[in-house]
């Protein structure tokens, strides 16, 4: 009788702002799965506020369920969120995140500016936030919030993620973590 090999996953713990961050981490799980890697990606939403806010939540959601074994700790956050309800910068988001050893990635300006470059031939634009949304929905007129993961699969590909993400710093930090970006 022959024993058959388990192989574990790699579990990732990740907090992310709402229910269209999550949908990108599904999306990413499902990826993984495809590509072969060995990967769970446990997420949490935390439904917004502000930096200080995200924080606490995440640090709180990763206490349960033996998340603290994960190999890593992501918080995904919007780079317009900064100063919002609480006062708190980007970067003393990420100086308090990285005492609880939780590695910030920021989609900039948000997730729709994030999806707007994952469109072919638009992976160097930095949409303002301020009319991100009236692109999307130019460039992807049956965008509706929060996509979900099938939406992105059917959108999008590994392909798309990998080219944003040679020019993106934040994307390619998180894409490393799991393994999609090598």
């Amino acid at each position: 009788m022959t024993k058959k090999l388990i192989i574990q996953r790699t579990p990732h713990f990740f907090s992310v702002e709402g229910e269209g961050e999550q949908s990108v981490i599904k999306w990413m799980q499902e990826l993984s799965d495809q590509n072969g890697l060995h990967v769970h990606l446990d997420c949490e939403v935390l439904k917004g506020g502000g930096y200080k806010t995200m924080l606490e939540g995440a640090i709180r959601y990763r206490k349960r369920k033996e998340r603290q074994k994960a190999k890593s700790s992501i918080l995904l956050v919007d780079g317009d969120r900064a100063e919002r309800d609480d006062g708190w910068s980007l970067a003393k988001l990420q100086q308090e995140a990285a005492k609880h050893k939780f590695t910030v990635c920021v989609q900039k300006p948000n997730l729709e500016g994030l999806l707007l470059r994952l469109m072919p031939g638009k992976e160097s634009l930095q949409p303002d936030r301020s009319n991100v949304q009236a692109q999307l929905r130019s460039a992807w007129p049956s965008y509706k919030k929060p996509a979900d993961a099938r939406m992105l699969s059917e959108k999008f590909t590994l392909a798309d993620l990998i080219r944003v993400a040679r020019v993106d710093n934040e994307l390619k930090r998180l894409l490393s973590v799991i393994g999609l970006y090598t």
